[in-house]
């Protein structure tokens, strides 16, 4: 399998990753609408886990098939390091939040929701990058 193909299922996977990411963190917000930060990050990492859900099925089932180990050390080497990569990605993505969300709400002509999707797009795409790399390099070797 190419490197290019893999990289492309990878990013359909991330795709759909996207849309449950979004949907969460602005269903949550809809429901119980804040302008608190803090309260976003938590938002944010709801909807990253449920995301991390769906990412672990379709890669593990898709993308990265090839290399998925069902039985033996290697399996549960694989599913910690998954969970390791899942763990880095949430703080990856909550920091990046954390740091982006109040410099793009003090831009006072963009809408409050819209800001805050702002920093949640930037979060998700950076955290992305790093989830792509680790799970490559380190997850499913």
């Amino acid at each position: 399998m190419t490197r290019l193909y893999q990289f492309i299922q990878f990013v359909s996977v991330g795709f759909g990753n996207a849309v449950i990411d979004l949907l969460f963190f602005n269903g949550l917000y809809w429901l119980f609408p804040t302008r608190n930060v803090d309260q976003l990050v938590v938002y944010n990492t709801i909807a990253v886990i449920a995301a991390i859900l769906n990412s672990y099925i379709w890669n593990s089932r898709w993308t990265f098939r090839h290399q998925v180990r069902s039985k033996g050390k290697d399996a549960v080497r694989q599913r910690v390091l998954f969970v390791i990569q899942s763990v880095i990605n949430i703080v990856v993505n909550d920091l990046i939040l954390w740091v982006i969300a109040p410099l793009v709400l003090e831009v006072h002509i963009i809408p409050h929701v819209m800001a805050n999707n702002i920093a949640k797009l930037a979060a998700m795409f950076l955290a992305s990058l790093t989830s792509f790399i680790m799970m490559k390099l380190f997850v499913f070797v």
